[in-house]
């Protein structure tokens, strides 16, 4: 069943409006037509189950015959990435969505060499959370992480006070492998921070342990920033969310 993205305020009455681009895919790309029936969620948890009233130039009107509140379960994940060079972080967006992240925070590091102006960022992080609500209606989500405005190392490091749980895969050493701190735990949150090529430098792993980040390894051998994410962000759904 064809699958649509709504906000909570096209839901009322027993009906649900779809219009935009999500009304484009399913009138023009899909070719669904009055009495198809379609999935739709709103991102607040809810799954809802329909068929078509019906569709014109600005709208489609679908009638409700099933609901289902659905949220996300388990630990609340936030990843901190450094901005990696080319259209990576495209890549790490839709893997972090499909591994259940909640809030992907992207960084300026010392060793970062992506570095867009104010206006650039916005229209990257506006791509991204497009790519998020792509992703989460491909995986089956219910809800669709919040993608934060680029930031600073240091103020990332503020945003992550609530966190119970903070690593930081990095190549120095001194590291503990994850599952010697994660082994066990039972927490509602964590946080996991991500470098740029090159690593973290040790000023700011330094200052990221003094906010209560633990130095991990990810193994021997050392992995794009990329693969890193994905596969730090593998480890904290299997040790944390299941």
């Amino acid at each position: 069943m064809s699958r649509f993205y709504v906000p909570p305020g096209c839901v009322a009455g027993g009906k649900i409006i779809i219009r935009g681009d999500e009304l484009h895919h399913a009138r023009d790309v899909m070719r669904l037509a009055a009495g198809d029936g379609i999935s739709v969620f709103d991102g607040t948890g809810r799954e809802y189950s329909g068929i078509i009233l019906k569709v014109d130039k600005e709208q489609m009107a679908v009638e409700i015959k099933k609901t289902v509140e659905r949220k996300d379960e388990g630990c609340r994940l936030t990843l901190v990435q450094a901005l990696p060079k080319s259209d990576k972080m495209d890549l790490i967006v839709e893997k972090a969505t499909e591994l259940g992240v909640t809030t992907i925070i992207p960084i300026t590091t010392e060793r970062t060499v992506v570095r867009p102006d104010a206006k650039k960022e916005s229209s990257k992080a506006d791509r991204w959370r497009k790519i998020a609500l792509v992703a989460a209606k491909q995986c089956g989500r219910t809800t669709i992480p919040e993608v934060m405005p680029v930031t600073g190392f240091e103020d990332s490091l503020r945003s992550l006070n609530d966190a119970e749980v903070k690593i930081i895969p990095c190549l120095y050493e001194n590291t503990k492998a994850m599952k010697e701190v994660l082994g066990g735990l039972k927490v509602k949150s964590a946080a996991v921070l991500i470098g740029p090529e090159g690593d973290f430098t040790e000023k700011e792993i330094a200052a990221a342990k003094n906010a209560g980040a633990v130095p991990v390894s990810l193994g021997r051998e050392v992995l794009r920033s990329e693969t890193a994410a994905i596969c730090a962000l593998s480890v904290l759904n299997y040790e944390l969310r299941w």
